[in-house]
C-alpha cells in the first residue's frame, strides 16, 4: 500500500552556500568571543561598552568594545538560522557583506570622532578588516549563489 503523499527526504550534504554560511557564522562568533579573552586582548580592563574610546585591542591591533563583540556574536548566531535553505544562506552571506561594508563606511564617516552617535571604536586596522571582510563575503555570496550553481530555483529546500 502506497501513501498518496510522498515524503521528501532531505540530503545530508549541504550545498556550498550553506557550508559557507556556517563557516561565516562560526568565524563571526569566534571573533566576537575572542574580543573578551584576556591575553588575546591586551588591556581588557580598558574595554568600554560602546563608543570610540575603548583601550582594548584584539591581538593588540583591532580596537574593540563590548557592543562590537556582541554584534559579531549576534550576527554569527543569525547565520545558523539561515543555513536551512540555499537561498537563505546566500542571502545571509550577502547581507553580512553589505553590513560590513556599512560598518566600513560608518568608520570612514565617524571614525573615532566625538560625534554623539558614534558607538563603535575604529582604527586603521578595523577599516581594513571591515572592507576586506565585506569584499570577501560579497565574492563568497556570488560564488556560492544558488542562481549561479543551481539555476533559478530560489525556493528549493535543499
Amino acid at each position: 500500500m502506497t501513501s498518496a503523499t510522498a515524503t521528501r527526504v532531505r540530503p545530508t550534504a549541504k550545498g556550498p552556500a550553506q557550508i559557507a554560511a556556517i563557516v561565516v557564522s562560526v568565524f563571526l562568533i569566534v571573533i566576537g568571543i575572542i574580543g573578551f579573552i584576556p591575553g588575546i586582548v591586551p588591556h581588557l580592563d580598558q574595554i568600554t561598552f560602546a563608543g570610540p574610546y575603548s583601550g582594548a585591542f584584539v591581538f593588540n591591533v583591532f580596537q574593540t568594545s563590548v557592543l562590537q563583540n556582541i554584534v559579531h556574536i549576534v550576527f554569527g548566531l543569525a547565520g545558523f538560522g539561515a543555513v536551512g535553505k540555499r537561498a537563505n544562506a546566500t542571502k545571509y552571506i550577502a547581507g553580512m557583506s553589505f553590513l560590513f561594508g556599512c560598518l566600513w563606511m560608518y568608520g570612514l564617516l565617524f571614525g573615532n570622532s566625538t560625534f554623539g552617535g558614534n558607538i563603535f571604536p575604529f582604527n586603521p586596522a578595523d577599516f581594513s578588516f571591515n572592507i576586506g571582510l565585506s569584499i570577501a563575503l560579497g565574492i563568497t555570496a556570488l560564488a556560492t549563489s544558488q542562481l549561479a550553481l543551481f539555476g533559478s530555483d530560489w525556493e528549493s529546500d535543499d
